[in-house]
């Protein structure tokens, strides 16, 4: 109902546009044709005015007015042949012949004016204007067809979700990069020790889901074994000859490197971040017992490592 109250509002308003479009082009045309039809008529009088029988009575002629007729009648026939907007009515020298329907043309000879009373068509055919109706009508199809179409893509695109594979968070030692199996297009390139931390966390964190890992107390030795373990990979790789980093030192510092690649990474998946994310510590005493970095949730199947 909806979309059939907005094709009407919409059939009306094109149709008054385009009636009004195309009256004024209309208009515009029949004054540019009869202007130049008025002209055509004025040349070829001028050119006959020498033979025509016309009355002067400056000159006390009383002129031809049987042989004038023949020659109006005659100009009028060829007007018609030519489908002229005009009719000659009356060739003169006193400019009678002017009224609602007519006008006057002045031809200026050298020693009097004359005038050509014509009759002038300017109406235009009532049953051109069902154009616009149809050009609207168009219009109208035309906007219905699009926004259907318009709506069948987006219910494609709700649907189209359900195909993609399950989401992956994706790193690769070789580029040292994290990315997402959804959009491979991002790359973000992580440090040393942040890959190699967040890597270890990832692992130990789905070994031990409910660990509470707090920055006060000491990093447990699995969760650095394992920080060494993706280091030395990084060497058999060549990305790095330097000794093993002190995972215990600027944690902070490394966990904040983590969350920002994570924050370029996820930024068009920001519902993934809760899992993938090391929690920040919020409000005062932040860096209490209570606060803990660890992974909660997070599954190794989620995380796909290239080179490991």
């Amino acid at each position: 109902m909806e979309l059939n109250k907005r094709n009407i509002f919409l059939f009306m308003g094109l149709s008054l546009l385009f009636c009004c479009i195309f009256h004024l082009s209309q208009t515009t045309t029949v004054t540019d044709v009869l202007k130049q039809q008025k002209e055509a008529v004025a040349l070829r009088v001028a050119i006959d005015l020498n033979k025509l029988p016309v009355a002067d009575p400056f000159l006390h002629y009383a002129g031809n007015e049987v042989e004038l007729n023949e020659y109006i009648n005659a100009l009028n026939l060829s007007l018609q042949n030519k489908g002229a907007r005009l009719t000659v009515l009356d060739i003169n020298t006193s400019g009678a012949g002017e009224s609602k329907n007519s006008e006057i043309l002045t031809l200026t000879a050298p020693h009097r004016n004359f005038y050509v009373a014509i009759s002038i068509d300017n109406s235009k055919p009532v049953f051109t204007f069902i154009f616009p109706f149809i050009m609207a009508l168009i219009g109208v199809a035309f906007y219905s067809w699009n926004r259907k179409k318009h709506i069948a893509a987006k219910v494609n695109k709700v649907e189209l979700p359900e195909n993609l594979p399950e989401f992956k968070l994706i790193i690769d030692l070789y580029s040292k990069t994290v990315t997402t199996n959804r959009d491979k297009q991002v790359r973000v390139q992580l440090a040393n020790k942040p890959l190699c931390f967040y890597l270890a966390l990832i692992e130990y964190c789905d070994v031990h889901p409910d660990v509470l890992l707090n920055q006060n107390k000491a990093m447990p030795e699995p969760l650095l074994e394992l920080a060494d373990k993706y280091f030395y990979r990084l060497v058999e790789l060549g990305h790095t000859i330097r000794k093993r980093p002190n995972f215990t030192n600027s944690l902070e510092k490394t966990l904040s490197e983590i969350r920002a690649a994570l924050d370029e990474a996820l930024e068009a998946f920001p519902e993934k971040k809760a899992l993938f994310y090391p929690p920040k510590a919020h409000g005062e005493g932040s860096r209490s017992k209570l606060h803990s970095y660890g992974l909660n949730g997070v599954k190794k199947s989620e995380v796909e490592v290239i080179g490991k």
